[in-house]
């Protein structure tokens, strides 16, 4: 972990800090304001297929993150605020894809019926409550985005990626099999919630979009070794015997979209405040969890071995100060790296 406290960065990360808060809680007051008359709606005849869970995802999880930290990463890039549309079409997003996952991973529809669902929402109502809360949510979505085609095609994307991770579930899956899942995965997502932003993109976005989106599903993954174990799933995160080699691929990758993201068109300045927020919210925080993992070799001859620890060991809790601050730590590690890229832009 890296040792040194720079007092140069402590103050900009600090500022990150407090701008994500306010971001989140932001958020946080639009959905209770706009989004939650909508889910109320939805459950006043609930025929018992919308549970908690489903609620927590859209209130909690995807509709709060998927605005409030990737939504304002994108706006800060292009040094734009998020309109009104565009974080309704966002925050709309982010509960389809919570409601999406729960299909996927509860077995609630079918492959071919969701495929449907997606082409032809207006051709549809829905069989439950579920379905009907999930078709609404994608509908408004549609109408309220000014390039509603564009965000159709990504989402048929997603789907197929979607279908393509269900493999994971096969133990004789290849490591370069399941890399290429996992990428392709968190980089149809991404480019998926860019489309709530009406602004063009620049030449080479949509490749630094693609590299940072396939780590951020290599960061979920991290966090989530625990339950993919459990549930026989097989991630690049469960398969390795060395969290080293784990932690390797992530420098790397990250490195590649630092340089890519310094490659954009877009101020200097504002490419280091969406790097910053991005570092902060998602990547220091999986250096930490890569730390802890880590730790564990000892306890198994120095090889990682998920089925011999326990929950634990493997899920980092994020809560504790004590982790907080080496994100923290992380977070000005990371931001020391934008200065080289910077310097490489051509």
């Amino acid at each position: 972990m890296p040792s040194l406290f720079n007092i140069n960065l402590l103050w900009p990360s600090v500022k990150t800090i407090f701008a994500i808060l306010k971001y989140l809680n932001y958020q946080k007051k639009y959905i209770t304001d706009s989004i939650n008359p909508i889910i109320e709606k939805s459950t006043v005849v609930n025929d018992g297929s919308i549970d908690e869970e489903d609620i927590k995802k859209i209130t909690n999880y995807y509709g709060l993150a998927v605005p409030a930290i990737l939504g304002e990463a994108i706006c800060i890039l292009r040094n734009k605020e998020m309109t009104s549309t565009e974080r309704l079409v966002s925050t709309c997003q982010g509960a389809v894809t919570g409601l999406g996952d729960d299909f996927f991973d509860k077995k609630r529809l079918s492959e071919e019926a969701l495929k449907n669902l997606i082409e032809s929402p207006d051709l549809n109502s829905g069989n439950t409550e579920l379905e009907k809360m999930a078709l609404n949510f994608y509908k408004i979505a549609l109408s309220s985005n000014t390039h509603s085609d564009l965000m159709k095609t990504q989402i048929l994307k997603v789907f197929q990626a979607q279908l393509n991770s269900k493999k994971q579930t096969n133990p004789a899956l290849s490591i370069p099999e399941i890399k290429v899942i996992t990428f392709q995965k968190g980089a149809q997502s991404l480019l998926f919630y860019r489309t709530a932003f009406d602004h063009p993109m620049k030449k080479g976005e949509a490749q630094m979009l693609n590299i940072l989106g396939g780590l951020m599903q290599l960061s979920n993954d991290i966090f989530d070794v625990y339950k993919d174990h459990q549930n026989g799933i097989y991630t690049l995160v469960t398969t390795t015997s060395k969290i080293k080699s784990l932690r390797d691929l992530y420098d790397e990758t990250l490195k590649s979209g630092i340089q890519a993201a310094f490659q954009l068109e877009y101020n200097v300045k504002d490419i280091r405040k969406f790097l910053q927020i991005l570092s902060l919210a998602i990547f220091s925080r999986c250096y930490v969890c890569l730390d802890q993992l880590e730790s564990k070799e000892v306890k198994s001859n120095n090889i990682f071995s998920p089925e011999l620890y326990t929950r634990k060991d493997l899920v980092c809790d994020m809560d504790t100060w004590k982790n907080k601050i080496k994100s923290l730590k992380y977070h000005m590690w990371i931001t020391q790296k934008f200065t080289k890229f910077q310097l490489c832009r051509r």
